[in-house]
């Protein structure tokens, strides 16, 4: 076929840009039309949209002489809405093929130039879409514009809810509300009540007040740069959802090009940077880039695919960076904190702790699997070991410390271990995390056994210390459990749970006692609690073996001792006495209207478990 002409357009639902192209590609026309997702305008206006945006390509060329069409069009996934469109170019543009798909498919064609990788776009709506090496294809969100999550109305929607707190005095000021209701022509806060809900007020209207976010953002406005943030890692956690469905977050894949398409990831660093470092924080073999080509190239790209032309292969640039863990990366967030006001500063790390409940919640399955299997054996009597070197080991011995007046267990039950020994605790003895054979001696000299279980703590997951410690529990038969910072950490391999909390680039560059020691922490107290809670060391959510050492805590028995009871204080003073200050005694002996002597008698064939007692 000589040099055939086809059109390349790409639709969405804020507008539509149509392309001719040669089959070398070389953009020979343009147009706009207007939006053209159905979803979001209906298929009458698409159909219009479309006319116009031909009509005027026609002028440069008669559309007879078009040879193929490829159109990349959002909310065109559904079968029904494929055919409705289908039926569309069928009027427009009869006897002329047309490849159509998802918007996202040419976006992905136009920056990576192949079938290969995933596109993440962030415009009025979003979507993540991807394709392995084999062909399969994945897709996250791209659900419309009140699911999805980080795209520009979603931006936006919180912005207007920023602006109502700032209002209310329930949130804190900001500068975006003088951008708005300038932009509006509005006189308060109050007037975008009447705007936001007249009759024709569509969603592409309240996407575009994306833009402002960006600009204020770009001036260090900290509640804009909050709702970017936010947005960024939503789009991050789509994207990382459509590699692991494709297998791409495997360590075996070496690299994977990860498309940021989209006028808001083109107009905000934020957006960019923060997307990148949290889906690299999953996927370290993540390259992510942008592309000056536009989609609609992309779109004319699948057309000449289609016809059998030879497309050549884009040279583009990304940011890849595989030579550091990302514990040790820096954070573009916080690049030059030192020359940002201090409540900026503070800012910065708070958003920061803000991911880590969310690199907790992708573990939650793997903590509770990990704290039955320990419950299980510390029933039998078995011990739980946790250990570490610097700041991990010291929040293994610190919550090992918490449990024997928090739950009355001796401490040759829980125990911490920190490399380096006590001295380590108070004073830095870094240069002994290097010795693995430190680790294998203080599990030996603990005789620990198949009733035990050991927890090794380390950041980078690497730690000669903890492995040491790690290889020497498994050899003797332990229950071996890691908690580490970053994906693919070689103690991972070496333990039947391995917890991961990709908590990513620190603060300050490094410094795992920010938030990979406070993930750490978080994860420790609910596997010490849950385990205690399994083994009925609570009543409920009453703390029932902790340990009456001062007037507070007497006190605090007797207020337990009621709760659990029903009883009045006066009342649960008095049986607290006769059962000699244990609180587990009394509580049974107030339930089930027994003699102390009778309760301590159940306890003890229980275990000291109330809940086997207490059905």
């Amino acid at each position: 076929m000589n040099n055939p002409l086809v059109i390349g357009i790409n639709g969405g639902g804020t507008h539509t840009s149509l392309a001719l192209v040669d089959a070398n590609l070389n953009i020979l026309a343009r147009s706009e039309a207007g939006p053209t997702n159905v979803n979001y305008i209906g298929i009458d206006a698409a159909r219009r949209s479309l006319e116009d945006g031909l009509r005027e390509l026609a002028t440069h060329v008669p559309l007879s002489q078009i040879t193929a069409i490829g159109a990349g069009i959002a909310g065109v996934d559904r079968p029904s809405d494929h055919e409705r469109m289908q039926e569309v170019f069928a009027q427009l543009c009869p006897g002329t093929p047309v490849t159509l798909d998802n918007d996202a498919v040419p976006a992905l064609i136009a920056g990576v130039g192949q079938r290969f990788g995933i596109v993440t776009i962030c415009g009025t709506g979003m979507i993540s879409l991807g394709l392995n090496a084999a062909g399969d294809r994945a897709r996250s969100g791209g659900w419309g514009d009140y699911p999805d999550h980080g795209s520009g109305y979603a931006i936006a929607r919180d912005m207007l809810y920023a602006l109502v707190q700032a209002h209310d005095q329930s949130g804190a000021p900001t500068a975006l509300t003088e951008r708005i209701l300038t932009k509006l022509g509005l006189q308060s806060t109050p007037d975008l009540i009447s705007w936001l809900y007249t009759e024709d007020r569509r969603v592409d209207k309240i996407a575009s007040l994306a833009a402002e976010v960006i600009r204020a953002a770009n001036d260090h406005d900290l509640v804009a740069i909050r709702i970017l943030t936010r947005a960024a890692r939503a789009l991050a956690n789509e994207t990382v959802t459509v590699a692991r469905k494709l297998g791409l977050d495997s360590p075996d894949v070496e690299r994977v090009p990860i498309l940021m398409s989209g006028g808001l990831f083109m107009h905000s660093a934020v957006l960019r940077d923060v997307f990148t470092i949290t889906v690299q924080t999953s996927v370290p073999a993540a390259a992510t880039l942008t592309t000056d080509r536009e989609a609609a190239l992309g779109s004319a790209m699948m057309a000449l695919e289609a016809l059998g032309v030879a497309l050549p292969q884009p040279d583009y640039a990304t940011n890849a960076e595989t030579s550091r863990r990302m514990t040790e990366r820096r954070n573009p967030l916080t690049m030059d904190i030192h020359h940002r006001p201090t409540l900026e500063l503070v800012t910065m790390m708070n958003l920061e702790d803000e991911f880590l409940w969310q690199a907790i919640e992708k573990q939650l399955p793997q903590i509770a699997a990990l704290i039955d299997a320990i419950a299980e054996r510390f029933d039998q009597g078995g011990r739980l070991l946790m250990l570490g070197a610097g700041t991990s080991g010291r929040l293994a011995v610190l919550d090992a410390a918490e449990c024997r007046p928090t739950f009355s267990i001796s401490p040759d039950r829980v125990i911490g271990l920190l490399a380096g020994g006590e001295s380590a605790m108070f004073r830095s003895l870094e240069g002994a995390e290097d010795d693995a054979d430190m680790g294998r001696q203080a599990i030996l000299d603990r005789n620990v056994g198949a009733l035990d279980s050991v927890i090794g703590v380390a950041a980078s997951g690497s730690t000669p210390f903890v492995r040491g410690a790690l290889e020497a529990a498994a050899a003797h038969g332990a229950l071996s459990a890691s908690i580490t910072n970053v994906v693919n950490a070689p103690i991972s391999a070496l333990v039947q749970h391995p917890i991961v909390l990709a908590t990513g680039p620190e603060a300050l560059t490094g410094s795992t006692r920010l938030k990979a020691g406070s993930a750490q922490k978080m994860t420790l107290n609910m596997i010490t609690t849950g385990v205690m809670v399994r083994v009925g060391r609570t009543f409920g959510n009453l703390m029932t073996d902790v340990q009456t050492s001062n007037n507070k805590l007497r006190h605090r028995a007797i207020v337990i001792v009621a709760d659990a009871t029903g009883l009045d204080h006066a009342a649960a003073a008095d049986i607290l006495a006769r059962c000699s200050g244990d609180i587990k005694t009394a509580i049974v002996a107030a339930l089930l209207n027994v003699a102390p002597e009778d309760a301590s008698a159940q306890l003890a064939a229980a275990h000291g478990n109330i809940g086997k007692v207490i059905q």
